[in-house]
C-alpha cells in the first residue's frame, strides 16, 4: 500500500539527462536539531532553504575517490505506506583524539551531497531530513584498509523516511552551493 499510488509526472531518460555515479568530495554534516529546512511549496521532495540555530554550523566533510557513500533502500510493507531507510559512511582519515571523538560522537545527522555529472537541479541531495542518520556500524582493523576506519550511518528501524532522498536546489547551481558553503559559518 502506497499513500500516492498513482503515477504522478513522465519519465523520461534521455541523452540530456544522462546520470553520472559518484560524489564530488565535499559534503556537509548537519546536527538536524541545529537545522531548520525549508521545503517547496508544490514539490515535498525539495528543499529551498536551510537555516542553522544561532552560532551553530555545517560541518564540511572531504572525501576523495570512494572514502564515502551515500544511498537509501525502500521498506515496503503491506500495511504501511513505502518508506525509506537512508545510509551515509565514511573513512576519515583524522587519527587526533578530537578527530577519532567528533566521529564517535556522531548521531541525528543529516547529510547534504554534491552527485557528480551535470550541475543542475538534483546534484544536492539530502539524507536523513526528518528523522536523522544515527550510527549503524562501525569497522576498524590497523591491518586492513591502510588503517582507515569505515563509519556507517542509516535510519533507525520504525523511523524511515517518506522519500528516498531531497533535493536541496536554490535558483541555480552558484546559488546552492554559495547558500551551502555559507553554512559553515556562524550565523
Amino acid at each position: 500500500m502506497a499513500c500516492a499510488s498513482k503515477i504522478a509526472a513522465s519519465i523520461t531518460n534521455s541523452c540530456t539527462n544522462r546520470p553520472s555515479g559518484g560524489l564530488e568530495p565535499k559534503m556537509w554534516a548537519i546536527n538536524r536539531a541545529d537545522a531548520t529546512f525549508t521545503m517547496d511549496g508544490s514539490t515535498e521532495t525539495k528543499c529551498t532553504a536551510i537555516a542553522m540555530a544561532g552560532t551553530t554550523v555545517a560541518y564540511p566533510v572531504t572525501a576523495v575517490k570512494k572514502e564515502a557513500n551515500i544511498g537509501a533502500d525502500a521498506v515496503i510493507a503491506d500495511n504501511l505506506p513505502n518508506a525509506f531507510k537512508h545510509y551515509f559512511s565514511f573513512q576519515p582519515y583524522d587519527r587526533s583524539a578530537a578527530g577519532v571523538k567528533a566521529m564517535d560522537d556522531m548521531t541525528d545527522i543529516v547529510i547534504v551531497a554534491e552527485l557528480k555529472g551535470k550541475k543542475t537541479e538534483g546534484c544536492f541531495v539530502i539524507f536523513g531530513l526528518e528523522t536523522g542518520l544515527h550510527p549503524s556500524g562501525l569497522s576498524y582493523r590497523a591491518n586492513d584498509n591502510n588503517g582507515i576506519p569505515t563509519y556507517e550511518f542509516a535510519t533507525r528501524d520504525g523511523e524511515e523516511e517518506s522519500h528516498s532522498r531531497y533535493i536541496f536546489w536554490t535558483n541555480d547551481y552558484a546559488t546552492s552551493l554559495n547558500a551551502l558553503v555559507a553554512l559553515e559559518s556562524e550565523s
